[in-house]
């Protein structure tokens, strides 16, 4: 694609990456420090309104849900405007947050009144960065969202430190430059940025792999709502955040090299680190509860990379709507997210009255979370593969054979009538077959066959075969 062979591109690792690709994630950065900076400086900086910081939280976590709410009811009329309902909202909210940081505004109402819009805003701009992600080479996206998130995290400790100005200044500024480099990849490349308008029912239909994403995604937001809600109170946000960067970065260089780091990896280490933390969290002293807020908030900023990818792959391959898919997985994760604002503090308080409630009600979470963890892990890694099941699960065996050709055809640049190609060569029908099913000449189906043996390396059938056999979806050894 043009985002990994343009000209004047940039080496990293063994890719060249176009300016294009750049921008996208100069934009995703910026957007992920944006929304890093909604919970954890902007409430500080405006807490001269007559609302605590926590009532501001929570108001921005359901703003954000409602926007997602909104795409989702009318993701398909969305898409098919190009996004101009996106873009207007994205711009609308970027206003009302410069006249929350900079305009006079005396009246409470009001001020509330600008945060929910500039909050549903902020979500718009995210769903379209998701799009762009969706449109991405699926050699770079892990990538991408890894160094993304490690850049937007660093962005908003950053901006923690800087005097209250200067902090508004870059806020601001960041939102700006999110929205520049959308506008500037719908401007010169639009194919990369806006979704397609998919419409049939079919697009609302996720995998048991997709849906466990989006749980594992929501409990990811609690998680983060109730460590930014402890953090605050005890001034540990700038430590988490370090401990944040620290884990992306790890992501984002581990597949630059060898891609040791995966999913499936991190699967057994993750429960045990979360229960752990959560336990400890309240039963010890001060640096034992900063550790466990360190260790909470690395495990949520992977998560975060591992679930956002797996969502970006699984769109891609089952050819769902983006928006509405993501818009339905995110709305659950800022809901999650408000109720891990008001459990934080609440368990916070009860520490502060001395009782063991606080490490009771911990304790509950990390047990809760444990069964979540294993329910999830079973439906993500099924121990069996496709070649083991048996006849009442062959519907199962056909959809997982098309995603790994879907899978063969992302990987290898194959087009889309080199995709229908691929299915049916794959089913066992010969040139002729293919010209009569998809009207087309016998030369030009021959014709498909070799370039699709040349693009993935093959020199005949069986091979082509085993080359979708050994493909492994997201998850999958």
């Amino acid at each position: 694609m043009p985002a990994i062979e343009s000209k004047g591109a940039v080496g990293i690792g063994s890719l060249k990456l176009g300016v294009d690709a750049l921008g996208g994630f100069v934009g995703f950065g910026c957007t992920i420090a944006s929304i890093l900076a909604l919970f954890v400086v902007v409430p500080d900086l405006v807490a001269d309104i007559g609302v605590d910081a926590l009532q501001l939280r929570f108001v921005y976590a359901v703003s954000m849900a409602l926007g997602f709410m909104i795409v989702r009811m009318g993701a398909y009329v969305i898409a098919r405007r190009k996004c101009t309902v996106l873009f207007a909202g994205a711009i609308i909210g970027l206003a009302a947050m410069a006249a929350v940081l900079f305009a006079p505004i005396s009246f409470t109402a009001v001020r509330v009144v600008c945060q929910i819009v500039s909050a549903v805003g902020l979500s718009f701009l995210a769903l379209q960065w998701f799009s762009y992600l969706c449109s991405q080479p699926n050699r770079i996206i892990l990538m991408l969202v890894a160094a993304g998130v490690a850049a937007g995290i660093a962005g908003c400790l950053i901006e923690q430190y800087l005097v209250r100005e200067a902090a508004r200044i870059v806020i601001l500024a960041m939102w700006a430059t999110s929205f520049g480099c959308m506008v500037a990849l719908v401007r010169f490349r639009s194919e990369d940025a806006l979704p397609l308008a998919i419409g049939n029912k079919e697009s609302d239909k996720r995998s048991k792999i997709l849906w466990t994403s989006t749980i594992m995604l929501s409990f990811s937001s609690f998680e983060f709502g109730f460590t930014v809600s402890v953090a605050s109170e005890v001034g540990a946000t700038a430590v988490c955040l370090g401990a944040a960067i620290v884990a992306a970065a790890l992501l984002a260089v581990d597949w630059m090299n060898r891609r040791m780091i995966t999913e499936r990896s991190m699967s057994p280490l993750k429960p045990p680190l979360t229960m752990l933390a959560f336990v400890a969290l309240f039963l010890f002293g001060d640096v034992v509860q900063v550790v466990s807020l360190c260790v909470l908030s690395a495990l949520f900023s992977i998560y975060t990379v591992f679930g956002w990818a797996a969502m970006v792959e699984h769109v891609r391959i089952s050819r769902l709507a983006p928006l509405r898919t993501f818009s339905k997985a995110r709305l659950m994760d800022y809901c999650g997210m408000a109720f891990g604002l008001i459990c934080g503090y609440a368990v916070f308080l009860m520490a502060q009255q001395g009782g063991l409630l606080a490490v009771q009600v911990s304790a509950a979470i990390a047990i809760a979370y444990s069964f979540l963890a294993a329910f999830c892990h079973k439906a993500r890694f099924p121990e069996s593969g496709v070649e083991d099941v048996g006849r009442a699960s062959l519907p199962e065996t056909k959809g997982l054979w098309k995603k790994r050709c879907r899978a063969v055809s992302e990987q290898h640049g194959l087009s889309e009538r080199q995709y229908e190609v691929l299915m049916l060569v794959a089913q066992g029908r010969n040139a002729k077959y293919i010209e009569q099913t998809l009207t087309i000449s016998l030369s030009t189906a021959q014709t498909h066959i070799r370039n699709i043996y040349r693009k993935t390396g093959v020199h005949s059938r069986q091979e082509l075969l085993n080359l979708i056999e050994n493909t492994k979806l997201y998850g999958e050894d």
